[in-house]
């Protein structure tokens, strides 16, 4: 409080709004996966080191342009083919370097030190089959983990047969940290006839709906662009076993529909029994919330636990879901509807809570959920006498 001695008149600012949460980036990728340079222009040691690129022309410059046989360079291209922006390259070797699980495995603990929200590995489908689901099942706990990013999961190439291909790929992943990844089929083909795994075109593809529609809109029924086909036509009735099977564990998949091109044809996570993580746009929008708030929020640290700042926090997150709810991300007639914020002294927190310096808000979030199966009923109108 000021301390005043000298007659005058003195002027007070008193904010009448609480802090701002500021919305948290969606789909900045880290890429892993072998490049033509490990050594920038000066001659230092990349490897294993992340780095923030721009564009493909960036990544050129710092890492080469020869895939040499592995997957990241193209997978790059589709990336910025459909939408892409910034990412983080982690090299695992180089390109004249074998393919190795601990190289890659290597890479993906370096991503953890990066500020982002999708985590793609083109390149694991080099590996054996053993090793390439050892390393899937890292990255959807590395995302567990720190619970701030999703993964984007390839199957391994395709082999004509697709319930053996998601057989495999299904028994490959485990039954743990599930809401935390999604996967997609078949590969994707290039122009020149060459097959890719789909993950950096699906990176794309999620930062432009992202940016365009919000992170709470499903990144489905939208094209594919940079390629020219895909390795195998999936029917209705194949996709069936895809979209919903007994495991629950779904497959996304990308079929090619007439004057349209290759659709998404799928939105869901791998964890597809839950009712609440079901769609991977309900699993990234609630990454966004928690982390958004969970940054914005940092000020309570050491503030007084009393009814002061606890109205302060309450309005600072109430204002933050109020422009989501505006923007289409929550559901709900009116914001009472869409979410609501509790705090305070018998509400959330005990006396024990204070005493022990514990500050506990609960966040209710009424999610939107796309509209996966559009249902048309028809009868026939009786016509009066």
């Amino acid at each position: 409080m000021a301390t005043y001695k000298t007659p005058g008149v003195y002027i007070e600012e008193i904010p009448k709004f609480p802090s701002s949460v500021a919305q948290q980036p969606t789909s900045v990728p880290a890429f892993i996966g072998y490049t033509e340079k490990v050594t920038d222009q000066n001659g230092v040691d990349i490897k294993l080191k992340p780095v923030r690129i721009e564009s493909l022309t960036e990544y050129a410059f710092t890492f080469g342009n020869d895939p040499g046989g592995r997957y990241l360079y193209d997978a790059l291209s589709l990336f910025y083919n459909n939408g892409g922006g910034s990412c983080y390259i982690i090299s695992a070797g180089s390109i004249t370097d074998p393919v190795s699980f601990s190289s890659l495995a290597n890479g993906l603990s370096s991503s953890k030190d990066v500020p982002a929200q999708l985590l793609a590995i083109p390149d694991a489908c080099l590996l054996p089959a053993q090793e390439f689901s050892l390393l899937q099942q890292q990255m959807l706990q590395c995302c567990a983990e720190l619970q701030d990013r999703f993964a984007i999961l390839d199957t391994l190439a395709p082999t004509g047969n697709i319930e053996n291909d998601l057989h495999q790929f299904r028994s490959g992943t485990g039954s743990n940290n599930l809401k935390w990844g999604a996967a997609y089929y078949p590969w994707l083909v290039l122009a020149d006839n060459k097959q890719l795994p789909p993950s950096g075109a699906l990176a794309g593809i999620y930062t432009m709906v992202d940016n365009n529609r919000g992170v709470w809109k499903a990144p489905a029924n939208v094209s594919v662009n940079g390629i020219k086909d895909i390795t195998q036509h999936i029917t209705s009735q194949q996709q069936e076993n895809m979209n919903v099977p007994l495991d629950g564990k779904a497959v996304n998949a990308m079929r090619p529909f007439p004057g349209k091109g290759i659709l998404i044809w799928g939105a869901r996570t791998l964890d597809g029994n839950s009712m609440d993580w079901r769609y991977l746009n309900v699993r990234r929008t609630i990454t966004m919330v928690e982390v958004s708030v969970k940054q914005s929020t940092a000020w309570v640290l050491f503030e007084p636990n009393n009814a002061n700042t606890w109205v302060r926090i309450k309005a600072q997150i109430e204002n933050f879901l109020t422009i989501l709810w505006r923007q289409g991300a929550l559901s709900g007639a009116k914001p009472v509807d869409a979410f609501f914020v509790h705090v305070g002294l018998n509400e959330t927190m005990t006396a024990d809570d204070i005493l022990e310096g514990r500050l506990i808000a609960e966040i209710g979030l009424a999610m939107m959920r796309p509209a996966e199966f559009i249902i048309l009923r028809f009868s026939h109108k009786i016509a009066a006498a």
